[in-house]
């Protein structure tokens, strides 16, 4: 194993290299000797390979970063971050964002578009273009509408005058409890007619084409996520059954606590102590895998029926304007806590597969939004994932991960975060932290965040892993032998020193980016060998 001592005075003293430069100029910055790390190359040539990621030089990236936005009309749903905080970003290693927009913002009347709100949105392109970042956007809902949280348009959001009840401890509970919300989720999967007599799925998929019209020329754009945690209608009161039914026939088992027809266990849930005892119970990979698979079934139907439909619909929507960015597709809200997703890859009116589609599931424990958010249950956690893996292989896709953590400024999450962490390692996927905050920085868990990872490998990546315990960060990849670009790893102010040693095999010449200030990390670019074979770094 070769020794390798990388001094200070090897260090590159500034960071003007990440820029961004388009598809075509990439080339001619090269042969000019510019951005010699490949920094600079934050474009839409972001493409995908089988089930990974990669850049225009064949590299295989991994894209890491965290959520961004608005959810407040008020705001123009644009929130308080800045090109400095971009900056900021990119120096903690993050190289992607996952922006929210808004199809209430996009197209507040029916059938007129908003195009200073998109105007907007393209001024935070600017940005990340110029910070070097990549930008997912997504098109982003919350319990459906404006009129229950956010999303679509009041315009439209039809409930046929039924009530918006939730009685639950957490938002999301309104998705089972409110008629009104069912029922307008019931008329958007069935396309009924918006005030102007155009579906609103057809208008959708047009707000979506408008969308993809003004941003397919934009380099930092890496895709576009279709639908936020899509969920079904009215259905959801027949998954709730099915959820409870089973969820009591496991409690009364392992507690000994038996429960009537009347649906006890479901009063139970709506409260915080009850809840925290019924995931206590759950706290088993085989007792919570079984309680998610009883809802397998109705979700499966939403998914082959509706959800599927829809995505083709927006995605022949998109391709009229933009055949260059990757479509990301969300699985439908219950694949968060672990159900199997049933969604296919996307084909053309001809039957043929779209080449650039990704896997975009979120995983969230079930004690997110509680006061038990920062003690999660590491078995669930661990299925959840697991399964998300499962289901990109199953498509041949790369796996994106757009939300996990949602830990807030609560004390004592770091656990929690390493150990999600740990699991990406393990799957080597994409993800977005949900979600930035002012101050980010001074949480507990931060440091799961700014954390060091493979950014490119000109190869296939193998493993890579963080051992908190030996403080050894370790990366494997195997290398082409027509590999002309080097692997770019991050390394975060909080292991990286002034003087650092590598072990590097085979041995090759490294050089090290910094960001705005060293302490914040610096950028490892390791050269290609020019052969085939293993290579290591720790």
């Amino acid at each position: 194993m070769t020794g390798l001592s990388v001094s200070r005075r090897a260090l590159v003293l500034s960071i003007s290299l990440l820029l961004v430069v388009s598809c075509t100029s990439e080339k001619a910055a090269q042969q000019r000797g510019e951005g010699a790390c490949g920094l600079n190359v934050v474009s839409a040539c972001i493409s995908v390979r089988d089930t990974h990621f990669v850049d225009a030089q064949g590299r295989q990236v991994l894209l890491h970063g965290v959520s961004v936005g608005s959810k407040d009309p008020e705001r123009g749903y644009l929130g308080p971050e800045t090109r400095e905080d971009f900056a900021r970003f990119r120096a903690w290693g993050f190289n992607c964002i996952r922006f929210m927009i808004f199809w209430d913002g996009v197209e507040p009347e029916p059938g007129v578009f908003d195009d200073a709100y998109l105007d907007s949105v393209a001024t935070r392109v600017r940005w990340a273009h110029q910070t070097g970042l990549y930008v997912l956007l997504d098109m982003h809902q919350d319990l459906y509408s404006v009129r229950f949280a956010d999303g679509a348009p009041e315009w439209a959001t039809i409930t046929d005058g039924k009530p918006n009840l939730n009685p639950g401890a957490v938002w999301s509970d309104a998705y089972f409890t409110s008629p009104a919300v069912q029922t307008a989720l019931d008329h958007f999967w069935a396309n009924s007619p918006a005030p102007d007599g155009v579906g609103l799925q057809d208008h959708y998929a047009r707000a979506w084409r408008h969308v993809a019209q003004r941003f397919a020329g934009e380099p930092a754009v890496v895709g576009y996520d279709l639908m936020n945690e899509p969920f079904p209608g009215s259905e959801a009161r027949e998954a709730q059954q099915r959820l409870f039914a089973a969820g009591q026939k496991i409690f009364a088992a392992q507690a000994g606590e038996q429960f009537g027809p009347g649906g006890d266990l479901m009063q139970l849930w709506l409260t915080p102590e009850g809840r925290s005892r019924i995931l206590a119970v759950l706290c088993n990979a085989d007792l919570y895998g079984r309680l998610v698979d009883a809802v397998y079934p109705i979700y499966r139907r939403f998914e082959v029926a509706k959800l599927q439909p829809f995505y083709e619909k927006v995605a022949q929507a998109i391709r009229q304007v933009d055949s260059t960015h990757i479509l990301f597709l969300e699985p439908s809200m219950a694949s968060n806590m672990g159900t199997y997703s049933s969604l296919e890859p996307l084909k053309d009116a001809a039957g043929r597969r779209d080449p650039l589609q990704a896997y975009a599931p979120h995983g969230y424990d079930l004690v997110t939004d509680t006061p038990d958010v920062t003690r999660p249950c590491d078995e669930r956690v661990r299925l959840i994932f697991e399964r998300h893996a499962e289901t990109a292989r199953r498509l041949g896709m790369p796996m994106f991960v757009g939300e996990w953590g949602a830990y807030g400024f609560h004390a004592g999450a770091e656990k929690a975060a390493w150990e999600v962490v740990h699991l990406f390692e393990q799957l080597r996927c994409s993800e977005t932290y949900w979600a930035y905050k002012k101050n980010l920085e001074q949480t507990s868990y931060f440091p799961a965040l700014w954390r060091p990872f493979p950014e490119r490998v000109p190869g296939e990546l193998l493993s890579y892993a963080w051992d908190p315990a030996q403080r050894i960060f370790e990366v494997r990849w195997r290398e082409e032998p027509s590999a002309d670009a080097p692997a770019v790893i991050y390394l975060p102010g909080w292991l990286h020193t002034r003087s650092a040693e590598v072990e590097l095999r085979p041995k090759s010449h490294v050089q090290l980016v910094p960001a705005p200030a060293e302490t914040l990390g610096v950028w490892m670019c390791v050269d290609p060998v020019g052969k085939s074979g293993e290579r290591i770094l720790r």
